[in-house]
């Protein structure tokens, strides 16, 4: 399921600055650049992005170079903060004067293809990456770094079939590296293209059959050399592997012997770490001296800790890791791999958060930056030139800053600044002079519409637990007893963070306040918040949604008549409990990818996610193997709660979703109608667990824009394009026709 809200290919999103996607690896390298890298807290998965997503508990040595800044200060220390301020209690909606309503933005300007997106800069600084259209499919293009009128931009990527979901440069400059898989399946291939070939003649890097590939490093030493993780051995465990780039040659350098969910490798690209898991969801740290050398247990955690392995200390002895071994906040932690004792590097100064990412420069092994995101983020840079830079991009405006990829010396950054009534603006930041170019916008359209505030909320759950959520509401009206959308965050192991996001924008648009929680069991707010969500599915979970529509309600700001509940995968799940388990709560529910049988959904996951269950699935949902959790997981499932359901919903699946597998929307749908329930199925024969092309978008927002139009009395964009209303009436599906099939029990 994992995942947050699905999103089409266009809009995955306006907020990367890096030039690509960040993937959901057990381990992945430096997207767009392999000079600089950081890890982050592990999530399950995210849809918004539907080609790479995080399986279970799947907490990885993830390199990713994207670290969003909110802020609207000056840098007088060493980290900034932002001042959105936040709405604790239930505020008394102000007596404003409606206005003129804004423009109605359009859905192709929100959703379709962008101009460009998702830009960054070769290691050695000669080239300028980025994605755009090619024959309607988002692919990769390049230009001269310098002088941008000497040789025209070019495609070096040209799919036609599927957008390229993730893409990064190899360490030398030489290559674009992407991964692809069919129609949203997920067994992902390694491709590479030479940017010298005009002709863009892609190389699979891994022919295999039913096999999925992660990037495990672009180490700089070896240019020629990546550290790939591949399952071609055994389906459900993932080997580590050196493969040649010139050559397609693999040499085996770490065998799972079972238990490995990820590995890392020290400065001369030797694996010599690796993590596992126990039957019992203990954590093993493991680490040897050698690729010959013997596998030994430097330290096992208890099952309420967390690790996330990150990168070897230059020294070669010390590991970086993501820790709250004995405390509840995660913190930056080196690990003495000999004696396995403990020392913090950076914990968060505010004790508000877990640390959720940490910038090393991949070349030196140097920590550039540490960041925290609570209601909005912190930042706090480690160097002389990441304070500099910072400090430049934060007096060009307001709003999130999003540091991409950089040349190997650090001295030319792609920076991106967005703010959520803001697109996205990308620069290139030149160290030596300070100075920001404006490198493109990814939808410069959008400027001449006004966008919705989103405000940090915090309200107050029925058992006394703090809960952390944003609140959106339209311009141009005055805030009271407005229609609202609880949107609600896939994952569950995710979060919604402050930021333009362009579904929340254009419910906004069409007249919806928009509430989204940080409900128990969302990542970032500490051990005891996490542990809150055990087998609470479908109770506290859910009970948390309702108390955050009731903040709302007694806000004054929003009509209790008129709340709509929508999401996708655990966000589908959570809509589908609310159709049936509280089914008076809610005028309308609309359900992307959504679970309806907990059962069968652990029972359907794919092979290469089952060493990651007993740390997540089993103790947060149910072990479907144990009765009495079989039982429960049951009664947990909105499928066997279909008859209490009274109000309309719209399902969207995706026929190739590996996750939440088409069957539970097909049952789901059929019980629904058989009960004279209204129900619109949209099914994508195309897509998987989420929206991968961009038409499957503005199909499903247009029939969203219509459905939630006719339940909360929203305004509706009067037509859309021919190709957008085709591909509409190529995903109904005849709820008559459909197939009846038994629910496990």
């Amino acid at each position: 399921m994992a995942d947050r809200r699905l999103k089409t290919a266009a809009e995955r999103d306006d907020r990367q600055a890096c030039g690509c996607r960040f993937a959901a690896a057990r381990f992945i390298a430096t997207p767009c650049n392999a000079t600089l890298s950081t890890e982050r807290l592990s999530k399950v998965g995210v849809v918004r992005y539907p080609a790479r997503e995080r399986r279970p508990e799947r907490e990885t040595m993830n390199r990713i170079t994207a670290l969003s800044i909110i802020s609207a200060c000056s840098l007088l220390s060493a980290s900034c903060t932002t001042g959105v301020p936040r709405l604790e209690a239930p505020p008394n909606a102000p007596q404003t004067v409606s206005v003129t309503l804004p423009l109605l933005v359009p859905l192709e300007e929100l959703f379709d293809n962008p101009a460009m997106q998702w830009g960054g800069i070769s290691p050695d600084g000669r080239w300028l990456s980025y994605m755009k259209a090619y024959h309607g499919k988002l692919n990769v293009y390049i230009r001269p770094a310098g002088n941008a009128g000497t040789m025209p931009e070019r495609a070096v990527t040209r799919d036609t079939v599927r957008p390229i979901p993730i893409y990064w440069w190899s360490a030398d400059g030489r290559r674009i590296l992407y991964l692809q898989d069919k129609g949203g399946d997920e067994a992902y291939h390694l491709f590479a293209v030479d940017v010298s070939d005009t002709s863009a003649q892609a190389r699979d890097l891994t022919p295999f059959r039913n096999i999925e590939v992660e990037v495990l490093a672009i180490p700089p030493r070896t240019p020629d050399t990546l550290l790939i993780t591949l399952n071609k051995r055994d389906p459900s465990l993932a080997d580590a592997y050196r493969l040649d780039l010139r050559t397609g040659a693999l040499e085996l350098a770490a065998e799972n012997p079972g238990t490995f969910l990820g590995y890392a490798a020290d400065g001369a690209n030797q694996v010599r770490v690796a993590y596992a898991v126990d039957s019992l969801g203990r954590y093993g740290l493991y680490a040897r001296d050698s690729e010959r050398a013997a596998w030994r247990l430097v330290r096992q955690y208890p099952v309420e800790d967390k690790i996330t392995p990150v990168r070897f200390h230059p020294d070669g002895r010390r590991l970086y890791m993501l820790s709250n071994q004995g405390v509840d906040l995660s913190r930056l932690v080196l690990v003495d791999l000999a004696a396995g004792e403990e020392s913090v590097v950076h914990t968060d100064p505010q004790q508000e958060v877990d640390i959720h990412s940490a910038l090393f420069d991949d070349a030196t092994g140097e920590l550039l930056l540490t960041k925290y995101v609570g209601d909005t983020a912190r930042f706090y840079p480690h160097t002389a030139d990441l304070r500099q830079l910072l400090s430049r991009v934060w007096r060009a405006g307001d709003g999130a800053v999003e540091l991409g990829s950089a040349t190997r010396d650090r001295g030319r950054w792609v920076v991106t600044r967005n703010s959520p009534t803001k697109s996205a603006v990308t620069y290139l930041y030149e160290g030596a002079s300070g100075r920001l170019e404006e490198f493109y916008r990814p939808r410069p359209w959008l400027d001449r519409y006004t966008f919705a505030d989103m405000r940090p909320i915090t309200f107050r759950a029925r058992d006394g637990l703090i809960i952390h959520g944003y609140l959106t509401v339209p311009p141009g009206v005055t805030p009271r007893g407005l229609p609202l959308v609880l949107l609600v965050h896939g994952g569950p192991w995710e979060r919604d963070t402050w930021q333009f996001q362009s579904e929340v924008q254009l419910l906004a648009n069409r007249g919806y306040a928009v509430l989204q929680v940080n409900y128990r069991g969302s990542t970032g707010y500490g051990k005891r918040f996490a542990r809150a969500a055990k087998k609470e599915f479908g109770r506290a979970m859910h009970t948390d949604l309702l108390d955050g529509v009731q903040w709302a309600v007694e806000s004054g700001v929003v009509d209790p008549a008129r709340v709509a509940i929508m999401g996708g995968s655990y966000g589908g799940y959570a809509a589908l409990v609310g159709l049936t388990f509280t089914p008076d709560a809610f005028k309308c529910v609309v359900d992307y990818a959504g679970t309806s049988n907990l059962v069968t959904l652990l029972e359907s996951f794919p092979p290469s996610w089952r060493p990651f269950l007993p740390r997540s699935w089993y103790p947060f949902v149910g072990d479907p193997r144990n009765p009495a959790d079989r039982e429960d997981m049951l009664s947990r499932s909105p499928l066997l709660r279909a008859d209490s359901a009274k109000v309309p919903l719209l399902i969207f699946q995706g026929a190739n979703d590996p996750r939440v597998t088409q069957t539970q929307a097909d049952q789901m749908a059929r019980a629904l109608h058989a009960r004279g329930v209204p129900v619109t199925y949209l099914l994508a024969s195309n897509e998987g667990h989420g929206f991968g092309q961009a038409e499957t978008g503005l199909a499903v927002n247009r029939a969203t824009e219509l459905f939630l139009g006719k339940c909360l009395g929203g305004r509706v964009q009067d037509t859309v394009s021919p190709n957008t209303e085709a591909a509409l009436r190529a995903m109904r599906v005849d709820l008559d026709t459909l197939r009846a099939t038994k629910p496990a029990q």
